[in-house]
């Protein structure tokens, strides 16, 4: 359970009823939560929605007998506060420094040591007009947290930029700044997916793999602070929370994008959960006729034989340690074989702990994978202690104990 409370402010705005949805979420986990809205909010969700879902009384009136110094009392009680949704009324007001309800009162009092996240919702004109962006420019140079909008169907009919952040979003973003205040974040990458090597456009070589794993992995070490880069295959899963994901398809875009990775920026922890292809094919031979590829039009059906050559790739997992900048960097591989009795296994695992000078190996097998989702987990440490896990959640939380401390 997370001991945190977090001060929700509901500004007028149709979206209003999802605030419903991500406070119901924050309780859930266990974070207190206060609720200050705005008239014109209540216009569009009640208060006996808001004081059923908190089990307590709704602030809305900074005149509001035995309330009088809410504006300091909240301010002061939360850890972190959210405006949600955010109108562009009161966006402005904020950047202006306008105090005229309880709300922007509240801003005015906000201690700046405690983060404030800023979730805008609006029609896609008022979330591009320049008042809006110059407001939402200046609260950000202050230190606000402005999270990004969704593209898609407003309610006015319209389709742009403007509408809310999907509250599970908008609930990860919160636990991740939660987590931040007074510690030190990790700065995390994660490698998820399989790699899909192109034949002709429409054909393709790949690996079997979601990356549903590594994005639990990924979701987990988010939601509690960590500094996370996804690279994700295009064919992968879609994370629910707004993570930073960077995206690949083949294993050339993958080196590229791991190494740009490794040696611009100091990740303290790899965990490198991809699928990588063994081979990436080359040249196709039809007739005594080799072709490189991928080829440039759709492959003819008419032959009876073809021959695709492949050429071997590099283990990346070896050259993550050399190439990152951070010569302590701590590295958690992946080994996925047929089944979990298999001869090779021991074998393997040596050899991948001698070649990538891993920290710690994830152990997996295709015999105990269940439409597409991993059932079992091994984990081996350099002195070969090993300790099986059930699930992808538990294997991020026994990782993110491990190595939160490193």
């Amino acid at each position: 359970m997370l001991k945190y409370k977090v001060l929700v402010i509901i500004t007028g705005s149709i979206a209003a009823y999802k605030s419903a949805y991500l406070i119901s979420k924050l309780m859930q986990a266990g974070i207190e939560v206060e609720v200050v809205a705005t008239k014109s909010a209540l216009e569009f969700i009640g208060i006996a929605t808001l004081e059923g879902l908190t089990h307590k009384p709704i602030y809305t009136d900074v005149f509001e007998h035995g309330k009088m110094m809410s504006h300091i009392e909240l301010t002061k009680w939360a850890d972190l506060t959210i405006a949600i949704p955010a109108s562009a009324n009161t966006i402005s007001k904020f950047a202006n420094g306008i105090a005229d309800n309880l709300a922007t009162s509240l801003f005015l009092a906000h201690d700046f040591k405690k983060p404030y996240l800023i979730a805008p919702a609006m029609n896609t004109a008022m979330y591009k007009h320049p008042a809006t962006q110059e407001s939402l420019k200046k609260l950000s140079q202050w230190g606000i947290h402005i999270l990004p909008t969704d593209k898609g169907h407003l309610a006015c009919g319209d389709f742009g930029e403007g509408k809310l952040l999907e509250p599970n979003k908008i609930f990860g973003h919160i636990c991740n700044h939660l987590h931040r205040v007074g510690s030190s974040k990790q700065i995390v990458l994660i490698t998820g997916g399989g790699t899909i090597e192109n034949i002709d456009g429409m054909r393709n070589i790949s690996n079997m793999s979601s990356g549903r794993t590594a994005v639990k992995i990924a979701e987990y070490f988010y939601i509690n602070g960590a500094d996370v880069t996804l690279l994700l295959s295009e064919s992968a899963v879609e994370p629910e929370l707004d993570l930073n994901i960077l995206q690949y398809n083949s294993f050339q875009s993958l080196k590229i994008l791991l190494k740009s990775e490794l040696t611009s920026k100091k990740y303290d922890l790899v965990i490198h959960a991809a699928a990588v292809s063994d081979y990436s094919p080359t040249s196709i031979e039809d007739a005594g006729v080799k072709r490189k590829l991928p080829l440039q039009k759709k492959l003819d059906s008419s032959s009876d034989l073809l021959k695709v050559i492949l050429s071997k790739n590099i283990k990346l997992v070896n050259n993550i340690k050399t190439w990152s900048i951070n010569s302590n960097i701590k590295l958690i591989a992946f080994k996925l074989l047929d089944n979990k009795n298999d001869k090779r296994k021991g074998e393997e695992i040596k050899k991948l702990f001698d070649n990538s000078n891993a920290d710690l190996i994830v152990f997996n097998a295709l015999s105990d994978r269940n439409n597409e989702v991993q059932q079992l987990f091994e984990i081996v440490n350099e002195d070969w202690e090993n300790e099986t896990i059930e699930t992808a959640d538990a294997l991020a939380e026994k990782i993110f104990n491990k190595w939160r401390t490193k």
